[in-house]
């Protein structure tokens, strides 16, 4: 006679990546595997005081933007109850003075390739 087997136990909810994320644009896809659906929340505070929801459901993913500077922790929690190791997010924007340059750097290389490309038809 066989007896079904008995369900395994849900495992907490692990991040992808480890949980360690940085991101220089203000967003991230942040990953992770589940046995069972997860609510994935964010806060600034460490000890989750501040925690307010951002998903609710049975993906594996989630889209994250519009992050202005600073640390975030991130935090899953299974149906079941069991939550996950929490997550550090680090947001650090390029600065404006690098932005800056890059597009002046682009400009003289533009200029410069239509001067060229100009002289030679000139010839021509």
């Amino acid at each position: 006679m066989l007896l079904p087997a008995a369900p395994a136990a849900a495992s907490a909810p692990e991040w992808a990546d480890g949980g360690a994320l940085a991101s220089d644009t203000g967003h991230v896809l942040l990953e992770w595997q589940a046995s069972e659906p997860v609510t994935l929340s964010i806060a600034r505070e460490a000890n989750f005081s501040d925690a307010r929801e951002l998903y609710e459901g049975t993906a594996s993913s989630y889209f994250l933007s519009g992050l202005s500077d600073g640390e975030y922790h991130l935090r899953l929690q299974a149906a079941g109850g069991k939550l996950s190791e929490p997550a550090v997010l680090t947001v650090a924007h390029q600065s404006l003075a690098q932005a800056l340059w890059l597009t002046l750097i682009g400009l003289i290389i533009t200029a410069g390739i239509i001067a060229t490309i100009w002289r030679g038809a000139r010839n021509d």
